[in-house]
């Protein structure tokens, strides 16, 4: 009976959520993320072409290339590649991995509550935690797929925690190792807030030392990643685009969390003029404060349950004015996050945690497993109106997104951070939009790093070179 109820509860997903996230359809929908195609074809290029793990979107940057995966998160990418290797077009693919991940997610977060809740409760969390509409924001308003992919690897990672703390075994300690550098290189920011989560939540646990020793496995899989992106991360103008965004201007005013006009724009100045919603869900949240209220009347408390009531709350805390002065304490740091909104993510586990805590509790409920479902039924109804996006035709969707002339001209510039100093910056900028590219931009890309003086002419040194593709770094230069 209980896997009927999980095998209908996935239908309903994919039924309710997952209408606009169909593989097999011809239309697809516009978001903020713009160049998401075109960095998982040049993604699926370098497979293609065995450059593994791949650095440099080939063809961006008007065919110079451009070091975008060596600082950007890989693991959504390697996922929705393989979708595209195995047959799958660009824009098929990129909903199929939309989808994967809420199906991943749901199925994460109701095994890792349900080692703490029975059946009932536990399948309820689960699906609050994907309708939580900061789900649908990432997929159809922002287009992030390395965010919505840390989302449903979160839960996974300290499931396998919790596991691996259970018995010493060399298999699950592997496993868990490999699930945790799934989620270490997931996403750029929200991977590195991860690791001290995970950390405590390890201290919390028996066996310590055998999920220490998956932490530390965990890392050595991801250098791969990180090693690189921090390393170099200075040879780029990274940190000074990163920073000129305020975190300031993106603070949230409290009903925000509850409510807030839906909308596809973005997060402007102030609480009041936001184009894009960040409510999280009434249901969600009305659930949550109940849970909450039961555990400060229980009378038998576990650290775990302290651990999600700090993690969830602190986070919530966390994008609102009121913690500005502790954002500004530590603005070296939290002006990297840009966003504080970003926290949500982080708050979700821990509102589907005690909401499962309260039905858990709650003893003095009727039919308290028919009111589950019925409540799973709402949310389900009432939070997947929201998982819509603006619709486009998918041909052309692809000529805007996927042509050669976006590729190559036109979405270097909407991951500018990642452009090396070698190049200047305002020159570069000054050429966005431009359909003929001065020949001059290729001769001082090509050859700044090696011409002391910007203006040397490349005519004086045309005899022994030839000008080719960029490469991070270090410049290609081949003798006549």
């Amino acid at each position: 009976m209980k896997k009927i109820l999980l095998v209908l509860a996935a239908l309903m997903i994919i039924f309710f959520l997952g209408r606009n996230l169909n593989p097999f359809s011809s239309v697809m929908f516009t978001f903020h993320d713009s160049t998401q195609p075109a960095r998982v074809q040049q993604f699926t290029l370098n497979l293609k072409y065995l450059n593994i793990p791949p650095r440099v979107a080939l063809d961006f940057n008007y065919g110079l290339g451009f070091p975008v995966f060596n600082f950007y998160a890989p693991f959504s990418y390697w996922v929705t590649s393989a979708i595209n290797l195995v047959g799958f077009d660009i824009v098929s693919s990129l909903k199929f991995s939309f989808l994967l991940a809420l199906l991943i997610g749901f199925i994460s977060a109701y095994l890792f509550l349900k080692k703490f809740f029975g059946f009932f409760p536990s399948l309820l969390g689960g699906i609050l935690y994907i309708t939580s509409l900061y789900f649908p924001l990432n997929i159809f308003v922002r287009g992030n797929l390395a965010e919505l992919w840390f989302l449903s690897l979160l839960p996974l990672a300290l499931l396998f925690v919790y596991e691996n703390s259970q018995k010493i075994n060399i298999k699950k300690l592997i496993g868990t190792g490999l699930v945790l550098s799934f989620l270490f290189t997931s996403h750029n920011i929200l991977s590195l807030i991860s690791l001290p989560i995970v950390i405590v939540f390890l201290l919390l646990l028996k066996n310590k030392k055998q999920n220490l020793l998956s932490l530390a496995l965990a890392i050595l899989l991801s250098v791969y990643f990180w090693l690189p992106a921090l390393v170099e991360m200075k040879y780029t103008w990274a940190r000074e685009v990163a920073t000129a965004t305020d975190f300031h201007d993106h603070f949230l005013c409290a009903n925000q969390l509850w409510q807030s006009n839906w909308g596809y724009g973005g997060s402007t100045v102030r609480c009041v003029n936001d184009g894009m919603s960040f409510k999280i869900g009434k249901i969600q949240l009305t659930l949550f404060f109940l849970g909450l209220l039961f555990l400060l009347k229980g009378k038998k408390n576990k650290k775990i349950h302290y651990f999600f009531l700090i993690l969830s709350t602190g986070s919530l805390f966390l994008t609102l004015y009121q913690s500005r002065p502790l954002w500004e304490t530590f603005s070296p740091i939290m002006s990297i996050i840009q966003f504080p909104w970003r926290f949500i993510g982080i708050s979700l586990l821990g509102i589907a945690f005690f909401s499962a805590y309260f039905f858990e509790n709650f003893t003095n409920i009727p039919f308290k497993n028919l009111l589950i479902i019925g409540v799973i039924t709402t949310v389900l109804i009432i939070n997947g109106k929201y998982f819509v996006g603006r619709e486009i035709k998918k041909d052309r969707f692809e000529k805007q997104y996927l042509s050669q002339e976006f590729i190559n001209n036109k979405a270097a510039y909407a991951v500018a951070e990642y452009l090396p100093k070698t190049t200047d910056y305002k020159y570069w900028r000054s050429l966005e939009n431009k359909r003929q590219i001065p020949t001059e931009f290729f001769a001082r890309s090509t050859l700044e790093p090696f011409a002391k003086n910007k203006q040397t002419p490349i005519e004086k040194i045309s005899s022994f070179i030839s000008l080719t593709v960029f490469i991070f770094l270090i410049w290609k230069i081949i003798n006549k």
